[in-house]
């Protein structure tokens, strides 16, 4: 359970994705008045083979003194990005995926960059960045490189429980940004068989789902009234659809699973598929 002023954390292991995070946490933490801290997680001793426990503790204690630096470079690189900023840094022990894990049932979002050290350059998501996306108890920000600081928010919509509460997240974002919103409604693929059906039954179809856009982002215009809203409703894939509108956006948000997704699958075809390939910061939200 998150507190009022739960801080946004961000984790780092020294590498430069790491680093493109903490400016983007940095930025939000400034902008929400809400306290940054940032976290590096070291692994516990494991003897192997070979190798007694002396050479497995002198190992964990190069990787703390590793993370201690990697957590003052990034305290370095977020006063330098949002001075304003209140920051605490903290070194914590255990398995990285599972400390996160932990460290996200009191924050109220954590932001990690899409790849980290050791991440081979074809793989577009690391390990500890995917699994806390599906498993983390508050929203998870994914930062890529380069990723944009300028353009709209965008928000995929589906009609689902959780997509309600990306709307609400989104309109939240927009607004502290100070950009205009874009709402993204696809239903290429709900089984319906488009192809087949007539023109007058497409275009019902259609009708139906800006009504139901329109009523899902009634109450996001009525508490955020400053927030300009764009639609898109499209009868193709939701995800090339939210990324077709991404390309020029700062963030995208979007539910960890969408209308018809199983419970056991924490985290959505998607919202996966945004996650990996996003040109810019992506936000997962909870049910």
């Amino acid at each position: 359970m998150t507190t009022v002023n739960a801080p946004i954390v961000v984790a780092v292991d020294g590498s430069d994705p790491a680093l493109q995070a903490v400016r983007w946490a940095a930025a939000a933490a400034a902008r929400e008045n809400r306290p940054l801290r940032v976290v590096s997680v070291v692994e516990p001793a494991v003897p192997q083979a070979g190798y007694g426990i002396v050479t497995a503790q002198a190992y964990v204690d190069a990787s703390r003194a590793f993370a201690e630096g990697a957590v003052d470079l990034a305290r370095d690189v977020s006063a330098e990005a949002a001075p304003t900023a209140t920051v605490t840094g903290d070194v914590l022990d255990g398995r990285p995926a599972l400390v996160l894990r932990e460290v996200s049932e009191h924050a109220h979002v954590v932001v990690l960059g899409r790849r980290g050290l050791g991440g081979a350059e074809g793989l577009a998501l690391g390990s500890v960045t995917a699994d806390l996306a599906a498993h983390g108890q508050s929203p998870v920000v994914v930062v890529p490189e380069d990723t944009p600081t300028a353009g709209p928010v965008v928000v995929g919509v589906d009609g689902s429980p959780v997509s309600t509460g990306a709307i609400r997240t989104a309109f939240e974002q927009a607004d502290f940004l100070g950009v205009p919103l874009i709402a993204v409604h696809a239903f290429g693929e709900r089984g319906l068989a488009l192809e087949n059906l007539s023109e007058e039954q497409r275009r019902r179809i259609s009708d139906e789902a800006v009504e139901a856009l329109g009523s899902q982002l009634a109450g996001g215009l009525e508490d955020h009234p400053d927030v300009s809203v764009e639609t898109v409703v499209a009868a193709a894939g939701p995800a090339q659809q939210i990324l077709d509108a991404a390309r020029e956006a700062q963030l995208v948000v979007v539910g960890s699973r969408g209308r018809g997704g199983f419970r056991g699958l924490l985290l959505g075809s998607t919202s996966q598929a945004v996650l990996h390939t996003a040109p810019c910061a992506v936000m997962i939200v909870r049910d």
